[in-house]
């Protein structure tokens, strides 16, 4: 599927306020009222303003299935959930302090400043999803009214400022949806996962999460395993100019950044989304864009594009411990040649058991730590029993001091055999320009979709070598997502 042939998004219309989820109330007559937010006169104005034409400056490319084809999630039932409707920033942190069991927290469309908030925990400006040290709570959904990202901004002090250390901290709390906003701007991590306190099964549907001093996204753990079944799905996550230098980085004053940081995280997902721009400042390398290590586990990266970072995605890190079993399938990954920060390899394990599976890599040569590119890297002697298979790279798989299992990957793409691989766009480009990577292999069980999440052909040596399957028929939604005419839908990203 092209670009152009993408799952339809919703019709903004004139005032380009209505939405997936307004649509989806007003056809059951239920429509939410639309209210304007009040942000607090404190607000700095400029830094704002900087912040939100950054967000839109760094829009990505519409993947198919990507963040801008996210398909309207069930409404909350006022049956079931105590619907709280919010649209001031201390309405919010209020909010999000009284939460209780299946509750749901509407956000109505504007910027929310987090730094002018007098926060209910008398500490700081954080959205606190659990007290510290309570008793759990459970099914717990905060979102955006309209469906669009774009509509509601939750914003920090900056990233280097300590006066909104996170946008959500998430303790106590379990089953928590996160859904149809944008968030970011703050001193350690967009999103906090304490499962030191409890917090699992957290699901981040249709966000775009930026600007975080440390990493966007870090799941912590205690003395036990990490969260567990937190699903990352239809997000962009993104620093809009690099990482800067913390000052409690790790060593202090150092870039210390990833988008996702699992630690002891069992059986994380994330799929459909788009991350870019994990680098540093300073030039120095950068973590890897996906890392989950530290006795992490059964973790599955898919339909996922990486581009314009310095790391890719990585199981386990340090040795083989780090995490066990795992699946990276059917991805995009596109290094930028020209840039001037530091890169390496675009998918890394250190995990016995992992499985790399058709995906499309193009990283310009840039990690040749032999001498020549290399493009997925295995290291460490126990790390056993990997498979890497299908995969359609410029660079070679390199085996550090471990053996796997290699098949089918095809190491000699070049950018013309893609559609537009600047934007990170990895489609096949055409039968005739990538001919060794078409018809070259029979599908999978384990892979029976591509990027698209189109089916791969069941007639043996059909199936193409990459994330791409040229020619392949879209997904057609069961949830009636691609109902109504064909003037009801624009192609614009939220």
């Amino acid at each position: 599927m092209r670009p152009s042939d993408s799952g339809p998004s919703p019709d903004t219309g004139s005032s380009g306020a209505t939405s997936l989820w307004h649509t989806s109330w007003t056809s059951t007559n239920r429509a939410l009222p639309q209210r304007s937010v009040l942000i607090p006169p404190v607000i700095p104005i400029l830094p704002v303003l900087l912040v939100l034409i950054s967000i839109l400056a760094f829009a990505p490319p519409t993947d198919a299935l990507g963040p801008s084809d996210a398909p309207p999630l069930p409404l909350p039932d006022p049956g079931i959930y105590t619907i709280v409707e919010v649209d001031t920033a201390q309405e919010l942190a209020d909010a999000c302090w009284n939460l209780t069991s299946h509750s749901a927290i509407i956000i109505a469309p504007g910027t929310y400043d987090l730094a002018g908030v007098s926060f209910p925990n008398g500490v700081d400006g954080r959205l606190t999803v659990g007290r510290f040290g309570a008793s759990l709570i459970s099914d717990v959904q905060i979102r955006g009214a309209t469906g669009d990202p774009s509509d509601v901004v939750l914003l920090g002090a900056g990233m280097l400022d300590t006066t909104v250390p996170y946008v959500f901290q998430i303790f106590t709390a379990t089953d928590v949806l996160i859904a149809d906003l944008s968030a970011g701007n703050v001193y350690y991590h967009t999103v906090a996962i304490e499962n030191d306190q409890g917090a699992t099964r957290v699901h981040l549907y249709h966000c775009r999460l930026f600007d975080a001093g440390q990493q966007i996204v870090k799941g912590n753990q205690g003395s036990g395993p990490g969260a567990e079944d937190v699903v990352i799905e239809h997000c962009e996550l993104f620093l809009t100019a690099g990482a800067v230098n913390h000052p409690e980085g790790s060593p202090p004053g150092s870039c210390y950044t990833n988008a996702i940081d699992a630690v002891g995280g069992r059986s994380w997902v994330v799929r459909d989304s788009t991350i870019h721009d994990i680098w540093c400042q300073d030039g120095t390398l950068a973590g890897p864009a996906i890392l989950m290590w530290q006795g992490s586990s059964d973790s599955l990266i898919e339909r996922t594009t990486i581009r314009s970072c310095s790391r890719g995605i990585s199981l386990g890190l340090v040795g083989p411990t780090d995490h066990t079993g795992g699946i990276v399938r059917s991805c995009f990954i596109r290094w930028d040649p020209d840039a001037a920060y530091t890169r390496d390899a675009a998918i890394y394990t250190t995990s016995p058991g992992s499985t790399v599976l058709h995906n499309t890599i193009l990283t310009g040569g840039t990690y040749a730590p032999n001498g020549g590119p290399v493009a997925i890297e295995v290291r460490f002697s126990g790390t056993t029993g990997v498979e890497i298979a299908r995969n359609l790279m410029d660079g070679e798989v390199w085996l550090r001091d471990t053996t796997a299992s290699l098949s089918d990957n095809l190491t000699t793409a070049a950018p013309s055999w893609f559609v537009d691989p600047a934007s990170g766009d990895l489609h096949l480009a055409s039968a005739a320009a990538a001919a060794a990577a078409v018809d070259a292999v029979d599908r999978r069980p384990d892979c029976v979709d591509d990027f698209d999440a189109a089916l791969r052909p069941e007639t043996s040596g059909d199936a193409d070598i990459g994330a791409d399957e040229l020619g392949a028929d879209a997904p057609i939604f069961a949830d009636g997502f691609e109902s109504g005419t064909s003037t009801a839908w624009t192609t614009a990203v939220p």
